[in-house]
């Protein structure tokens, strides 16, 4: 198992060059550069003034060397300064040599990024699998079929048209969430547990929404998986010993039923990191998915490259993580990494 881990890593390197690499040339193909946008805000920028925004952030260079500057900082997590007229590091912070400290983008945007989707995924993962559990055990019954219908609807409601209406209805018309930012006017003039309420208050639409548009996939697969488990045979021959119900489903069944509920959580590490892009920008939410968005808008290349970067060295960890936890759950796995 060990050198079959090791095997892995090492080969996630030439990967997530690759990955970079083709991230990198397909940025360069959309047209337009920052130095674009500087002179659609400054119709006096001349081009002489543009040139030398081109020299001075290396857009001059053949795009193969643009990508070996880039890669040679990469390679000690050095993602360089944005391009944005405040012009802050890409990912973590940096001290000048007054002393002063500039946090990086990401750096500011990940932790909340982070909270809300672990918050998602954990009211997703609370919902789907009882609700999972209960299709298969009373499968064609009206249980199933109700369950059934809200996957449907779940499948075909789109998440920016859920977001608006909810926003429109509890937010608007009710007054009773707000629908925009991280916290209140007022909040540090707040006490702590005041805090906590607006805060809370702030991020329960930006949550919810995106854990019932993912509710439906999730609940199918624990339900598919529940159905394939309860035919097979060890399943019959423990209710031939007597066993209960409750005991036969969730002590025997339920294991080897979320097998494939491994991969999905695995898969979804990227997505935790890297954000809701459609969700933090409706609810101007200033996590991952809204800096990515601005960034792509801005042109700001080394911020969408930073992003690119992470999350597909996640979705790689990602894999991984999930193959070892088949192997954890399920001993045939174990057998066939052992024989690699």
């Amino acid at each position: 198992m060990f050198k079959y881990l090791i095997k892995r890593v090492l080969w996630m390197i030439p990967m997530l060059i690759g990955i970079s690499l083709i991230s990198f040339f397909i940025m360069h193909l959309a047209p337009g550069d920052i130095t674009s946008n500087e002179a659609a805000f400054n119709p006096k920028a001349s081009e002489e003034s543009r040139q030398k925004l081109r020299e001075m952030y290396n857009l001059d260079k053949p795009i193969i060397v643009q990508y070996g500057l880039w890669l040679k900082r990469m390679v000690t997590l050095d993602f360089g300064q944005s391009f944005a007229s405040h012009q802050k590091p890409v990912f973590w912070q940096t001290t000048d040599t007054e002393g002063n400290v500039t946090e990086g983008l990401i750096q500011q945007a990940l932790p909340i990024t982070l909270m809300i989707n672990l918050l998602g995924l954990a009211i997703t993962l609370s919902l789907a699998i009882p609700l999972g559990i209960i299709a298969a055990r009373k499968y064609q019954g009206w249980q199933d079929r109700s369950i059934t219908l809200f996957n449907f609807i779940g499948f075909s409601i789109p998440g920016f048209w859920l977001s608006l209406l909810l926003m429109y209805w509890l937010g608007v018309v009710n007054n009773w969430f707000p629908i925009s930012g991280m916290h209140s006017l007022n909040y540090e003039s707040l006490d702590t547990w005041d805090k906590i309420k607006d805060t809370f208050s702030h991020l329960f639409l930006p949550v919810v929404i995106p854990s019932i548009t993912g509710l439906a996939g999730i609940t199918l697969f624990v339900k598919n998986g529940m159905l394939d488990v309860l035919q097979q045979d060890y399943i019959t021959t423990a209710r031939a010993k007597g066993l209960g119900e409750h005991k036969v489903v969730y002590t025997h069944a339920l294991r080897n039923a979320l097998l494939p509920l491994i991969t999905i959580i695995g898969l979804s590490i990227p997505g935790l990191i890297g954000g809701s892009v459609i969700a933090e920008t409706i609810f101007a939410i200033p996590g991952m998915g809204k800096l990515f968005y601005d960034a792509v808008l801005m042109r700001d290349f080394p911020v969408v490259m930073g992003i690119l970067t992470i999350g597909s060295a996640l979705t790689l960890v990602g894999n991984l993580l999930a193959d070892v936890a088949y192997a954890w759950a399920d001993p045939r796995v174990r057998r066939g990494v052992a024989k690699t």
